[in-house]
C-alpha cells in the first residue's frame, strides 16, 4: 500500500494516541496534534496545538505546510467530557466543552483542508451518545457530540461535491482517560450540585450500568484505519454500542423521563 500522510488531533492519549501509533507503526507518516506533549515515534511528528485557538492552529499549519507533504486524511479525535447540571454549570465549563468537542474539529478541518489531497478524507470521532436520547447530567457532552455528528453530516454533503469523503466514527465505551474521568466527574457533581444532591448520588450507579464494558482504543484505531484505507468506506461506523442505551432510546421520550425519574428519585 502507498504510504499515507495523516493529521490526527487528540493524539497524546486514548483513541488519538492509539490511532497515531497504529498508522505510524505501519510505516505511514503521522502529524500528531495535541495540547499536551506526545512521545516521539518513528514516522510520527508531534506538534503542540490547542484546537480551540486559531493562532495555535495556524502556527502548526505553517510548519506542516513547510514540509511540502500533502495530507491524505484529517482525523479529528480531540475531545473532553464532564458531568454537569445544565442549569448550574459555569459558563466557562459549558463553553470549554463546546469549544473543544465541536468548534475544535470545525477549526481544524477549515484550517487544514487546503493541505488535503483532492481525494482525501476527513474522519470525525463523535460518540455513540450522538445517536441516543441524553441522560441527565450528561447533557452537555451529549449536546456537543450530537452537534459534532451533525457537522460531520453537513461536511460530508459539501466535500462529496468535490470528491472527498467524510466518515463518522461513533465509539461506545473505550478504555481512555476520558472514559475514566466520567466517574470522577460524576462524584464531583454530587458534591457541588445544589438542586440535584439526591439524584446525583444515585446517578453514579446509573453511569456504571449504562457505560458497559470498555474496549481497547486499539480496536477504534483499527476501525479508523479501515475508514481511511477502504476504497468504498461506509459514511459512519459504530463500535461497542450499549444495548441498554439503545433500548432506552427507542422508547417514547415521556416514558424515558419517567424511568429515569424513578431510578434517580428513590
Amino acid at each position: 500500500m502507498e504510504k499515507l500522510n495523516l493529521l490526527i488531533t487528540g493524539a497524546s492519549s486514548g483513541i488519538g494516541r492509539a490511532t497515531a501509533l497504529y498508522f505510524s507503526r505501519l510505516g505511514h507518516r503521522v502529524f500528531s496534534l495535541d495540547i499536551t506533549p506526545t512521545d516521539q515515534e518513528e514516522n510520527l511528528t508531534s506538534f503542540l496545538v490547542d484546537v480551540t485557538d486559531e493562532a495555535s492552529i495556524e502556527r502548526v499549519k505553517a510548519e506542516i505546510l513547510n514540509t511540502g507533504v500533502p495530507i491524505d486524511a484529517i482525523i479529528s479525535v480531540a475531545g473532553i467530557h464532564t458531568m454537569a447540571s445544565l442549569v448550574e454549570a459555569d459558563y466557562s465549563k459549558i463553553k470549554r466543552v463546546i469549544d473543544v468537542n465541536l468548534s475544535g474539529a470545525m477549526l481544524i478541518t477549515r484550517a487544514f483542508h487546503p493541505l488535503l489531497k483532492k481525494d482525501g478524507r476527513v474522519v470525525i470521532v463523535t460518540s455513540e451518545v450522538a445517536s441516543y436520547s441524553p441522560l441527565p447530567f450528561n447533557g452537555l457532552y451529549n449536546v456537543s457530540k450530537v452537534a459534532l455528528d451533525s457537522y460531520a453530516e453537513a461536511l460530508r454533503q459539501e466535500l462529496n461535491l468535490i470528491g472527498q469523503k467524510v466518515i463518522t466514527i461513533r465509539p461506545g465505551a473505550v478504555q481512555t482517560p476520558l472514559e475514566a474521568s466520567s466517574f470522577a466527574s460524576t462524584e464531583a457533581l454530587a458534591k457541588t450540585t445544589v438542586l440535584y444532591e439526591k439524584q446525583a448520588k444515585y446517578f453514579g450507579g446509573l453511569v456504571k450500568k449504562f457505560t458497559g464494558k470498555p474496549i481497547s482504543p486499539d480496536k477504534i484505531a483499527a476501525l479508523i484505519y479501515k475508514a481511511v484505507t477502504k476504497k468504498h468506506p461506509r459514511t459512519a461506523y459504530s463500535k461497542n454500542r450499549h444495548l441498554g442505551l439503545m433500548l432506552l432510546s427507542i422508547l417514547p421520550h415521556s416514558l424515558q423521563c419517567r424511568i429515569i425519574k424513578l431510578l434517580l428519585n428513590r
